[in-house]
């Protein structure tokens, strides 16, 4: 679909293409307007249900606290001999 600002340019186009289809027999122009509105408001419509889902989608992650911009947390185990801790030993005490 093309992305018009201005929904009444979809709508021309439509109608246009319409009576185009039609074999461009006069009589027709408002059956053809009124269908073509018909089109674009239902395009229109399924474009805000689509939106409507994702942000619906996106709150209930903010919600959950999960986000697409956290990474996923890595692993943070190390192996044995690196969480042995050394002491050091003092020097004699004189």
């Amino acid at each position: 679909m093309v992305k018009n600002k201005n929904p009444y340019d979809e709508i021309v186009r439509i109608a246009y293409d319409l009576y185009e289809k039609r074999g461009r027999v006069h009589g027709y122009d408002l059956e053809d307007w009124l269908a073509a509105e018909r089109i674009v408001l239902e395009r229109h419509a399924k474009e805000i249900k689509r939106t409507a889902s994702v942000v619906k989608a996106a709150k209930a992650k903010i919600a959950s606290g999960k986000t697409e911009a956290e990474a996923p947390k890595k692993s943070t185990k190390t192996s044995e001999s690196s969480t042995k801790t050394t002491k050091k030993k003092s020097p004699p005490k004189k």
